[in-house]
């Protein structure tokens, strides 16, 4: 019989998931998750949807990429609520995955992710091995919901809301332009969630909209 270890951690940055992969005899009876998790918000003007730049120190933002884990501790001493606590990446940055109490639906964090299951994130910590267990890091960021947008409003942010309008069935163009048409699909989407149809992405039709 081999030992039963978790392989890979895959951090779906979009999703806000965390899943898990096993190596070992009883790896098909392991929980895989999926996890909720935030990530890091990035500091103003960086875009952390830039592998090179999600990996630089200061940046706040959780570093895209593959990377072994590095050591575990059972708490982390600059955030007492932060518990069981698997750090990879750069032993520099103090990056690690950790339960937290508070885990919103947009990336908040400073650079750690952020899981919200204790039970998840003692089972990641448990059953990862250093140096062996590799952290994945992929996809784009979701917009922060306290950023509202309203028509005239560009960016990334927006191409980001457009992207999710269109996969939830309210297809329209992802130019990053919020201009009349992407305002009318808003509405459009704020009435089918009766929600108040004003045409302004704020916290609740965020929420809806990646729910």
């Amino acid at each position: 019989m081999s030992e039963t270890y978790i392989s890979k951690v895959n951090v779906d940055l979009w999703k806000q998931e965390v899943t898990l992969e096993w190596t070992g005899t009883n790896a098909s009876s392991q929980q895989k998750g999926p996890f909720h998790c935030t990530p890091g918000a990035g500091i103003a003007d960086v875009n952390c949807d830039n592998v090179a730049t999600s990996q630089k120190a200061g940046t706040d933002c959780t570093p895209k990429g593959e990377f072994p884990v590095l050591w575990r501790d059972t708490e982390f001493s600059e955030y007492p609520e932060a518990k069981w606590v698997t750090r990879f990446q750069d032993a520099n940055r103090g990056i690690a995955l950790h339960y937290y109490p508070r885990v919103p639906e947009y990336p908040s964090s400073h650079g750690c992710v952020r899981i919200q299951s204790l039970e998840a994130a003692k089972l990641i910590h448990d059953k990862s091995k250093n140096g062996k267990t590799i952290v994945k890091v992929h996809g784009e960021l979701r917009p922060n919901f306290n950023n509202t947008l309203r028509r005239g409003a560009k960016g990334e942010d927006v191409k980001k809301m457009q992207r999710q309008l269109s996969n939830k069935g309210y297809t329209l163009t992802v130019d990053g332009d919020f201009g009349p048409a992407t305002e009318a699909k808003v509405k459009q989407f704020q009435r089918d969630k009766r929600l108040v149809s004003d045409g302004i992405c704020g916290p609740q039709t965020y929420g809806a909209l990646f729910a």
